[in-house]
């Protein structure tokens, strides 16, 4: 059986939402098992607000600040959805500021990841218009 690069795809994506469900007390170590397995060396990370990271440090960097400002009570995957070039999953978000500058709140997020030479090169996270007004 030869394998194609949608087959890659989908394993990788599999692999992604698998590892996304699977529970962990420190999103940094744990999300470095998929980053070393499926990520290229300088991936760009794209966030709803357009700021954009390019490679590990600067995405750890994101990550470092994401969890000291927010307590995320849950985070439900949906997915993966396949596509020609990469696939996307849904991201259903509880969560509220550890400051109080913003309540708690439910959001929804779609992350579409690009995948070239059977590695990720791209995420992009994009959410409902106003999903954040109240300052995630």
């Amino acid at each position: 059986m030869t394998t194609t690069a949608k087959d890659t795809i989908a394993e990788i994506a599999n692999d992604l939402v698998a590892h996304c469900k699977s529970p962990n007390d420190n999103m940094i170590d744990h999300d470095a098992k998929i980053w070393d397995k499926h990520f290229a060396e300088s991936w760009t990370s794209i966030e709803g607000d357009g700021k954009e990271y390019v490679g590990r440090d600067a995405v750890m960097a994101k990550y470092v600040e994401w969890e000291a400002g927010v307590v995320c009570h849950s985070c439900e995957v949906t997915g993966p959805f396949i596509g020609k070039n990469g696939f996307s999953v849904i991201f259903d978000l509880d969560m509220e500021s550890k400051d109080g500058s913003w309540p708690r709140t439910t959001m929804q997020e779609i992350a579409n990841y690009t995948i070239e030479n059977g590695k990720i090169v791209r995420e992009e996270f994009c959410y409902q218009a106003n999903a954040c007004d109240s300052g995630c």
